[in-house]
């Protein structure tokens, strides 16, 4: 597969999964809009708790900047494919 699905047998499953289900398309690409204290406060962490996460999730390259625009995030190929199998394995 080329990467470890552990990872998200927790917080960062929850937060990918909120990023996932709050996408919007503009000009057909698909982006985050939320702001981190949006996304905490939607997930019921600290914006410190999310920060970290979101962080973790881009480093792990599975969520990533949006057109370098800072606050706002975009869900690759490699995070589409960890969430569908989380889904599918949830099922």
């Amino acid at each position: 597969m080329g990467f470890n699905l552990e990872i998200f047998a927790n917080d960062k499953y929850q937060i990918l999964k909120l990023l996932h289900e709050n996408q919007i398309m503009i000009k057909n690409e698909f982006f985050i809009p939320l702001s981190q204290q949006e996304i905490a406060d939607m997930a019921h962490f600290s914006k410190l708790k999310t920060n970290q996460i979101i962080n973790e999730l881009i480093d792990s390259g599975f969520v990533e900047v949006f057109k370098n625009k800072r606050g706002k995030y975009a869900i690759p190929e490699k995070g589409l494919k960890a969430l569908n199998l989380m889904q599918r394995d949830n099922l």
